[in-house]
């Protein structure tokens, strides 16, 4: 098994450093990147060759949240699939539900131990990785839902049975396996879709799929 590639984004040189050493403590993975500058970072995201960036709050003169959205982004557009996690110097529900509707895959406290974040850094390289829908909903209760934009409602108008049932199993928190193993289709199929999805409603994530699908039904 190849090693799980990390880049690690943050201004602050002791917090990378802190991380830098939990990681490359492991059989499994190692630092391949570290950034301190947020501008210098999205600039470069087309060519990262990492499978998970973690990334901090302190970016200069762009705030944590609106961080994350131009580097999802920018990893989006240049098809870049690697996946990120966000963190901040506490757990906040706030703060990782802001951070998941920014296009993260999830968000830790730098007051979680570092197996709680090892364990975190080998879930979400899975493809198909959502937070718990039962969190995420109960997160979107207090919070405030992410809103189906036109675009998606339509696409969603337009799904026949058989992947309106694709659906409806994803917003169970299923992988995509799981999904056409229970509809007895190709899992290429499942995740063709998903992406599909994704991309019409401008999105960045499969957890903003997840919320904005679920609010669109209620």
């Amino acid at each position: 098994m190849n090693d799980l590639r990390i880049g690690l984004i943050d201004s602050n040189e002791l917090v990378r450093s802190g991380r830098s050493m939990i990681i490359n403590s492991q059989a499994d993975m190692r630092v391949v990147l570290e950034e301190s500058d947020p501008v210098s970072a999205i600039e470069r995201a087309p060519d990262y060759l990492v499978d998970v960036l973690l990334v901090g709050p302190s970016q200069h003169s762009l705030r944590g949240k609106q961080f994350i959205q131009l580097l999802a982004q920018a990893l989006v557009e240049a098809k870049n699939e690697c996946a990120i996690i966000s963190y901040n110097a506490f757990f906040s529900p706030k703060l990782r539900y802001e951070a998941i509707l920014a296009g993260s895959q999830d968000f830790i406290g730098l007051d979680s131990g570092g197996k709680e974040l090892l364990t975190l850094i080998r879930n979400v390289v899975k493809r198909d990785f959502v937070v718990d829908p039962g969190a995420l909903a109960s997160m979107s209760n207090v919070f405030g839902p992410l809103r189906a934009s036109n675009q998606l409602e339509l696409k969603l108008s337009e799904l026949n049975a058989i992947q309106t049932e694709v659906i409806e199993l994803f917003l169970t928190g299923q992988s995509d396996q799981a999904i056409a193993k229970q509809l007895e289709m190709a899992r290429t199929r499942v995740t063709q879709l998903i992406d599909t999805l994704i991309e019409a409603a401008g999105l960045t994530s499969r957890n903003q799929l997840l919320l904005a699908v679920s609010a669109g039904s209620e």
